[in-house]
């Protein structure tokens, strides 16, 4: 189950969240991006992955309150090619 992390303190580290998030289960990766400040965690139990969320969502890293939600899928972009026909206004 994939994990999003918001609100992430700059110089929060994968060995940070990866620390705190193994006290509730196995962790298969870690992905940063400092400059918006947000996280991926991918983690393989989804019971696991749901504690985590329950535990540390609102828990304070770094100075920083951290929101911790499920990763929703994103619906498939619209295929390239042709423009959409239709009428403008």
């Amino acid at each position: 189950m994939k994990i999003r992390i918001d609100n992430l303190a700059g110089d929060a580290t994968e060995d940070d969240l990866r620390t705190l998030f193994e006290l509730f289960g196995a962790v298969a990766a870690v992905s940063i991006d400092t400059r918006r400040r947000w996280a991926q965690i991918d983690m393989p139990s989804k019971a696991a992955a749901r504690e985590a969320i329950d535990g540390l969502n609102g828990q304070n890293l770094k100075g920083f309150d951290m929101t911790v939600a499920e990763l929703a899928d994103r619906p498939p972009s619209r295929p390239k090619g042709k423009p959409r026909r239709g009428r403008r206004r």
